[in-house]
């Protein structure tokens, strides 16, 4: 079947008739533009979003009922989310290491979430859920590709 055949098909003018080869309307220059972010890249940007800033309150509330030392033993077990975090600034303009360290920063807070787990800390169980999350969003074939597009 030709592109002739096609519904919407309009034969071009002739040129020696003086009518435009093209329709009047805006000039539309050949874009360059990225495709639209994959939900799965997304969620995982807004879960370390949400992660942050849960640490963020965490250690807020820490701070005030324990004082410094528990705000400070807050953040440290939180390291973790805050290089998830960084990672996910770069997620729109970064290539594959930024999607590599992300899974690799879930990851570990998948272990800092079960250890916490293991203390007794029933908080661990956000930080082992959040983390499980993003590194089953950042691991979809999807996401790969997102990460492996071309950039200009």
């Amino acid at each position: 079947m030709s592109y002739q055949n096609q519904p919407g098909w309009n034969v071009p003018p002739n040129p020696e008739q003086g009518t435009p080869l093209y329709p009047p309307g805006p000039y539309q220059p050949y874009s360059m533009a990225q495709p639209p972010m994959p939900g799965s890249v997304r969620a995982a940007r807004v879960l370390a979003y949400v992660a942050t800033g849960l640490v963020a309150l965490g250690a807020v509330v820490t701070g005030a009922v324990a004082g410094p030392a528990g705000a400070g033993a807050a953040l440290g077990s939180a390291i973790p989310v805050i290089g998830v975090f960084i990672c996910a600034l770069c997620f729109a303009r970064s290539g594959s290491g930024a999607r590599v360290t992300a899974i690799v920063f879930a990851s570990f807070m998948i272990l800092f979430g079960l250890g916490a787990l293991g203390r007794g800390i029933p908080a661990g169980i956000v930080q082992l859920g959040l983390g499980i999350a993003i590194v089953a969003a950042l691991s979809q074939r999807q996401s790969g590709d997102w990460f492996r597009r071309p950039r200009h």
